[in-house]
């Protein structure tokens, strides 16, 4: 399925794009978590940039968002058709119920087929992605040492992407 608004209810919880007014929120709690030596302004410069070719998810459980994500369209790779999935956040007081991994399987249900190939960088243990069907590329292809970079795709995808040139797989976005 491609990128586009999407509803899903489970339970009270709404998982749906998120709107321009809760941008500033959504940078608020980025910001937390990744401010990188910037400014709070320069982030936000910085994250406004994938709105340009993404959309932002939350999960939203009575009126309030507990996790968000964004998905970009990136490059194709051997005519695959490859998103990034960043900015995964849940926050602080919502850690640790569930809430990021719903996120991530809805992200993954409405943006993944035969020919898609799902890109994350994990700045945490890997471990929690591996257990949603992300695996790690191999050695050779990591671009940075404290950022694994990984990929959700099925089997004929993976073994492409694997034997690509590390300079087809996207810089950390």
């Amino acid at each position: 399925m491609a990128l586009g608004q999407e509803r899903m209810e489970s339970k009270r919880m709404i998982f749906r794009e998120a709107t321009i007014e809760e941008r500033p929120f959504l940078f608020q709690e980025g910001y937390k978590e990744w401010p990188k030596n910037r400014t709070f302004e320069q982030y936000c410069f910085d994250n406004s940039k994938d709105d340009i070719n993404g959309i932002r998810y939350i999960l939203d459980e009575g009126g309030q968002i507990v996790c968000s994500a964004v998905i970009l369209q990136l490059e194709s790779i051997d005519e695959r058709t490859v998103y990034g999935f960043g900015s995964i956040l849940t926050s602080q007081c919502f850690r640790g119920k569930g809430y990021g991994v719903e996120l991530v399987k809805k992200c993954i249900a409405l943006n993944c087929n035969e020919n898609t190939i799902i890109i994350l960088y994990s700045d945490i243990n890997p471990s929690y992605y591996k257990k949603l069907g992300f695996r790690i590329l191999p050695q050779e292809l990591q671009k940075y040492p404290k950022s694994i970079c990984m990929a959700y795709c099925e089997d004929n995808a993976w073994h492409e992407l694997i034997n690509v040139n590390k300079d087809i797989i996207p810089d950390y976005f």
